[in-house]
């Protein structure tokens, strides 16, 4: 054995580096990696093997892949996705948590809909279940016999065979039979209603000035609503002659109420023979249409064209839906894909922006200064269009709507702080102001922009966008007015390198995880190296970006949000499944491969031989897995042996707990610092050594916070 042994310590800090030269990473960074996959830069210390995802939303209705989702926790239950589906026009779903509850025979009907159930465990054991919930509806007796009930946005226990249910204001009683079923996804309706053309009232006429009798189909005591009757949405009211018969000299006056329930009235012409007249004001609700004279043969009144859905969506060549949001009085989603007009949904109503001064197929939207701004329209890329103040669906010019050319094709549109930031591929502009007299557009860079719109971020306060040759930050520098847009990823500038070559990087997709201070970039095959980026401090307490590579997720869409005080990473696949990432120890059952490889270590001096006897292994755990330990030599010489991988179990630790649905009790570990030292004995010599930890399995995580290597030195070669 070689005499003045010496050990060698790294501390895992500084993720992945690709773009630095073995010598100065081992010497300047011996705790970044050469390779770290599915392992990331954690907030304790170290790198940590990533937690799993669960199918926990099942397939959504549809074919092909999931298009889009987002997460919004102040709409329905928060889970929202697209996808292309299989009959009609409903594209676009949210995950329902109702639950449909199977009652006693005939007994349904008799709960009261909005009360309060609570529940006991059985009709002989009166012990309360802890269990409450809201009728939401309910089947008549000897139809069904089951109520839907609304167990909260988030229900961690539900209701039990057997379980008597007691409605607090009907004080009825009935039992659970078997297993009550969430409802799950379920549509918006985003489908064009044919219209209905005597819906409002049947053939009639009138000998002289008089009121049309409200008796058509949609009619309901003698008024109309559309809103109810026809398809959730205001229509414009139709007239329908007979031939020869001219009513042209008629004037028809519709009374009634508007989509914000403002009472208005129209006046039109009657139709001249077999032809169909129309309102250009949307009724919500018509009370009266007064004929202002003799009315000669039959005409009929209906439905005509719906102010929300005017027509079906297509969904020929989409590939992405995206979502933005807003709250000026209520939180409301825009859905643009590219295809068809954008769209909003407040958690009621589905509507298109169909206004005749808004873009036709816009890819982006974004809320800034009170207004609605869209993008990317495929017949004007380079136009900016902004909708009047407070009101995402008025885009005329006359209420302070209007279009800015922004001189280059817009790949994506984000408000940050008090400034609109608009990228092209080789540029990007800045709007400033509050309203279309005082916007300014300027010029922020013309030398590089955004080159993969979705990777547009917020995250660590400042706004990130993948551009040419790597990841940028938009952030404001001490000078007033000034931008700094320095890269923060020239680690890894091989990394993007590559990316450029192999992948179709437009189709990059980003997602940020708050609590991790993380954001994750997603290509859509699961065989693709996707990246993972954290911030997180140095020794020397500044912020630094460290990165990791994520590989086996299968992800044509990201989303991420906060439901309540749960945050919700999720992604959809190619076959329409939704998952839950930061669940579990497994990709939806399926083992996690995790790899991280130390530089080469060289001990200051490459030329001289050392004897490696020892290695010891600084760990975090959360429960029990087995790492595979390789060895490999100088600077991966190919003509210098490798010894077999060494395994070590990380058994008998004590425990660290790292779910975010973990509940602690009395036999729960987690006080301490559960960091055993796993020590293995080697033997090799060579001018350099590079450790690599693999693990491929469905145990718990596991973090690796630091490394030691014992060694002697020998001859100089």
């Amino acid at each position: 054995m070689a005499d003045n042994l010496q050990t060698f310590a790294a501390i895992c800090a500084g993720g992945l580096v690709t773009n630095v030269d073995p010598i100065t990473q081992s010497s300047k960074m011996p705790g970044s990696a050469i390779s770290l996959i599915n392992m990331e830069p954690s907030l304790e210390g170290g790198y940590r093997r990533i937690s799993g995802f669960s199918n926990s939303y099942g397939t959504m209705p549809g074919e092909g892949k999931v298009l889009g989702l987002t997460v919004n926790g102040e709409i329905n239950q928060g889970i929202f996705a697209a996808r292309k589906p299989e009959t009609g026009s409903n594209y676009f779903h949210f995950y329902n948590n109702h639950y449909t509850v199977v009652v006693t025979d005939n007994q349904a009907a008799s709960f009261t809909i909005g009360e309060t159930i609570t529940s006991v465990t059985s009709s002989s054991d009166a012990t309360n279940t802890g269990v409450t919930a809201t009728v939401i509806s309910k089947t008549a007796n000897g139809t069904g016999n089951s109520i839907v009930l609304d167990l909260g946005k988030l229900p961690t226990t539900i209701h039990a065979a057997g379980n008597v249910l007691t409605g607090a204001t009907s004080s009825h009683s009935s039992t659970v039979v078997g297993t009550p079923t969430v409802i799950g996804w379920t549509a918006v309706d985003s489908s064009f209603v044919a219209d209905d053309t005597d819906g409002v009232c049947a053939a009639q006429t009138t000998s002289g000035a008089a009121n049309l009798t409200l008796n058509g189909a949609l009619a309901d005591g003698g008024a109309i609503n559309f809103y109810t009757a026809a398809s959730l949405q205001p229509r414009k009211l139709t007239i329908t002659g007979l031939a020869g018969n001219d009513n042209s000299g008629v004037t028809f006056t519709i009374t009634g109420t508007d989509s914000l329930d403002v009472a208005q009235t129209e006046a039109i012409a009657g139709p001249n023979g077999a032809v169909t007249v129309s309102s250009t004001k949307y009724f919500k609700t018509i009370t009266q249409i007064a004929a202002g004279g003799a009315v000669t043969g039959n005409i009929t009144a209906g439905s005509g064209a719906g102010q929300y859905r005017p027509t079906n969506p297509s969904f020929t060549d989409i590939d992405i839906v995206r979502f933005s949001k807003h709250n000026w009085s209520e939180e409301v989603l825009i859905l643009t894909d590219g295809i068809n007009q954008a769209a909003k949904y407040n958690g009621t109503d589905y509507i298109k922006l169909s206004h005749e001064h808004a873009p036709a197929t816009p890819k982006f939207s974004s809320a800034f200064a009170n207004h609605l701004f869209l993008a990317g329209d495929a017949t004007e890329p380079f136009n900016l269009y902004f909708s009047a103040p407070l009101n995402d669906i008025d885009f005329d010019p006359a209420n302070g709507a209007g279009v800015i050319n922004v001189g280059f094709v817009i790949t994506q549109i984000i408000g940050f702080r008090n400034q609109l930031y608009i990228f092209g591929q080789n540029a990007i502009k800045r709007l400033s102001g509050d309203n279309f007299s005082n916007f300014i557009v300027e010029s922020v860079t013309n030398d590089l922009g955004c080159v993969a719109s979705d990777t547009v971020i917020e995250f660590g306060g400042d706004i990130l966008f993948l551009g040419p040759d790597g990841l940028r930050p938009v952030s404001g520098t001490s000078r007033i007015g000034d931008v700094e847009l320095e890269t923060v990823s020239k680690e890894i500038q091989k990394t993007f390198e590559s990316y450029s070559t192999n992948e179709d990087i437009i189709k990059l997709k980003a997602v940020v995880v708050r609590r991790k201070s993380q954001f994750r970039l997603f290509f859509e095959q699961s065989s693709s190296l996707s990246l993972m980026g954290s911030i997180r401090k140095s020794p020397t307490a500044q912020s630094t970006f460290e990165y990791s590579q994520l590989v086996g997720i299968d992800a044509t869409a990201v989303a991420s949000g906060y439901i309540g005080q749960f945050e919700f990473i999720i992604h959809g696949d190619s076959l329409g499944k939704i998952h839950r990432q930061e669940t579990g120890n497994s990709f939806n059952g399926a083992d996690i491969l995790s790899v991280y490889q130390t530089p080469y270590y060289f001990m200051q001096d490459t030329d001289i031989r050392k004897m490696f006897y020892k290695v010891k292994t600084f760990l975090r755990t959360e429960g029990i897995t087995e790492v595979a330990l390789g060895i490999s030599y100088n600077f991966g010489d190919s003509d210098v042996p490798t010894p077999s991988s060494f395994n070590f179990t990380t058994a008998n630790a004590a425990v660290y707990y790292n779910d975010i649905g973990t509940t602690y009790d009395e036999a729960d570990i987690y006080d301490g610092n559960p960091s055993p030292i796993k020590t293995t004995s080697i033997s090799g010599s060579g001018d350099s050594i590079s450790l690599t930890y693999v693990t491929n399995n469905t145990s718990p995580s596991h973090t690796i916070q630091a490394v030691t290597v014992t060694y002697g030195l020998g001859d100089r070669r």
